[in-house]
């Protein structure tokens, strides 16, 4: 076996290397995004701004570019490409920017599967979000209850109008049933309960508590029986597609805004403003559950549901609903993450057949970017792409010792930790924000660069005279403001890090480093472990999820404040699940520091390319060496100096 890697590694030096080029191929995020606009922020955030004055290009040392048309193998004519001339002193190296736009294949939302997928994140644990934050989530389920008890309660008015009946009469009716359905549901109570406890087995617990709620029904039904009218369907309707938990909570929040709402005037009026009477005892209950015991609540809810689903369609359908088409595996969904995950393997595959004149393959290094929901499809298309090439990997035993240390790494072994930007002399490197004892993110970043550059290396071959490299030439990713930092609530049922971390160790969700699974020996390379002692040993193989054992993770986000301060869909990967990981908290003044999910590649002003945020991007993107090079370029067109095209 020795002998051919040895034969292999000889005919690697009839091979030439791949040409010094970089592809970056740019994911962009949620909403309704046109072409190239994610792009070029990230183009003009790495390179620095486009000038097509020749004056104002020397004096700012503007880095030249072109757009020209890029047509895959999808045939779309709106992907475009950026590309520059060679930079750097050292090393001239071009660099070709792609983006992924996927926007057009994610068409057609329905404002029906937004709410229910809203609903899904409602029954999931909520504890996984930051604590500053979960009134996001309070806020939700408060608003889905409203709206729920709100729809109720104009069915009714409406329904009763059509057929002649005032709420006077509902009442009279209602109370005339009331001995009989207080006593209905306590029979329906112990029977429901004595039927979960013993014949579903699910626990005196459980039982005992369906049996308390039916029993509050027959309360309520012997004090105010109207409002078991609203409160029934409601309360089925909230448990099946809320949950119990998140019922709860959203009909304390509907009750608190509602005798808010109620008792805002009657407040006021004892200040001599306006003279609004208070609601009389027995219609607190009405105006707190929406109820048809206060006439005068229906036209505000009128209001209410009307501007519920104005902004609901505005708002939430064409931004969130990309959000809900994607992380919902319903099956309507199926066919459109599909498409778009077929769309970003036939890009990555293309990127990676690309030859130049003389045959050698066009790039050396790949940088995936992505922000949003893009960092969420960009894993998924990287995570399914590199099972794809690893079957045509060649693991010589160079290849091996490299990914020794990796795999040898035990559990715990790295720290993790927040980084930011440090001038240095010429150019940009990372700093570490916190101390702790291990190995550092940047550390195991410093290994895996160290593999990918074996591996890449080892891969050049010739296959039939024509130049082969490698088949995983995809050295970083970048994430911006990624959803993947509340993996726990969105990519799995329960919604709890232990169910996450379930999904880690059972390698469907790869990390940095790869998961150390039970049973296994290694995090990159698996054999055999009863082999035939009568046969040749067998080689090891790529474990599927070792991805991020050549690909560094490099995650950007505006650290969030109570939800609206920084970025609340964005933050950190979680160093519990990947600590591999290099986490950039990033704060900016770009809107006073409120809402900034869509400012990773926008400059301060006055500051211009020194903003921190885009120092942060740029030196992700590119590089420690890299951007070096690329900061000396400008500084030397910035003299007047030209680059040879």
């Amino acid at each position: 076996m020795a002998s051919r890697a040895g034969a292999a590694k000889g005919a690697d030096k009839t091979a030439p290397p791949p040409a010094s080029r970089t592809a970056v191929l740019v994911f962009h995020g949620i909403g309704d995004q046109r072409p190239m606009e994610t792009m070029l922020g990230v183009v003009d955030a790495v390179l620095g701004e486009a000038e097509t004055d020749r004056d104002a290009a020397r004096r700012k040392g503007a880095i030249p570019r072109w757009i020209k048309p890029y047509v895959g193998e999808d045939g779309s004519f709106d992907l475009k490409s950026v590309t520059t001339p060679p930079l750097g002193m050292t090393e001239k190296r071009r660099y070709d920017f792609f983006e992924l736009y996927w926007a057009h294949l994610m068409t057609g939302t329905r404002f029906v599967a937004v709410l229910l997928w809203l609903c899904d994140l409602a029954k999931r644990d909520r504890s996984s979000l930051p604590a500053d934050a979960r009134g996001v989530w309070y806020g939700a389920v408060t608003i889905l209850t409203a709206a729920l008890l709100a729809a109720v309660h104009v069915l009714w008015v409406m329904g009763t109008g059509l057929i002649g009946m005032s709420w006077l009469d509902v009442a009279s009716r209602a109370g005339n049933a009331a001995p009989q359905a207080a006593v209905a549901f306590l029979v329906m109570g112990a029977l429901v309960g004595a039927f979960a406890t013993f014949g579903l087995k699910k626990g005196r617990e459980t039982g005992v508590g369906l049996a308390s709620l039916f029993a509050v029904f027959a309360a309520i039904a012997a004090w105010h029986p109207l409002a078991l009218l609203t409160l029934v369907p409601a309360m089925a309707c909230l448990v099946m597609f809320l949950g119990p938990v998140a019922t709860a909570y959203g009909l304390v929040g509907t009750a608190g805004l509602a005798l808010f709402v109620a008792l805002w005037g009657p407040f006021w009026s004892l200040f001599g403003f306006g003279d609004a009477a208070w609601p009389v005892d027995g219609r607190l209950l009405d105006v707190a559950l929406l109820t048809l015991g206060h006439p005068p609540t229906t036209l505000w809810l009128l209001v209410f549901l009307t501007l519920f689903v104005f902004l609901a369609w505005v708002f939430l359908v064409p931004y969130v609903g990309d959000c809900a088409r994607y992380l919902r595996d319903a099956p309507d969904n199926i066919e459109a993450r599909n498409r778009i995950r077929k769309l970003g393997l036939q890009v990555l595959q293309d990127l990676h057949d690309q030859r130049s004149r003389d045959g050698v393959p066009r790039y050396d290094r790949i940088v995936v970017v992505a922000h949003s929901l893009g960092t969420v499809i960009a894993y998924d298309v990287l995570r399914a792409f590199f099972v794809e090439q690893m079957a045509k990997a060649r693991l010589t035993d160079e290849v091996i010792a490299a990914f020794a240390e990796i795999d040898a790494l035990p559990e715990h072994a790295i720290s993790g930790g927040t980084y930011a930007v440090a001038a240095t002399a010429g150019g940009l490197d990372w700093e570490r924000l916190d101390t702790g004892g291990g190995l550092s993110a940047a550390e195991y970043q410093a290994k895996v660069r160290e593999a990918f550059a074996i591996f890449t290396r080892e891969q050049v071959t010739l296959d039939g005279g024509k130049p082969v490299a490698s088949p995983w030439r995809i050295s970083d990713f970048v994430t911006m403001g990624s959803p993947l930092t509340h993996a726990a609530l969105l990519m799995t049922e329960p919604g709890t890090d232990e169910a996450l971390r379930e999904k880690v160790l059972l390698r469907e969700f790869p990390v940095a480093p790869p998961t150390l699974s039970p049973g296994e020996d290694g995090r990159v390379l698996f054999a055999p472990k009863n082999q035939d002692p009568g046969m040749p040993p067998v080689r090891p193989r790529l474990q599927h999820s070792a991805m991020f054992a050549l690909t560094a993770w490099t995650n950007l986000y505006f650290a969030q404040r109570h939800a609206v301060r920084g970025d609340f869909i964005g933050g950190p990967i979680p160093s519990a699940h990947s600590p591999g990981t290099m986490n950039v908290p990033l704060e900016t003044s770009i809107s006073g520091g409120y809402f900034n999910h869509t400012h990773y590649w926008k400059p301060e002003e006055p500051l211009g390319d020194r903003t921190p945020h885009i120092r942060a991007l740029k030196l992700a993107v590119l590089g420690v060496d890299a951007c070096r090079e690329v900061n000396r370029t400008r500084r030397n067109l910035a003299v007047g100096e030209t680059l040879a095209l």
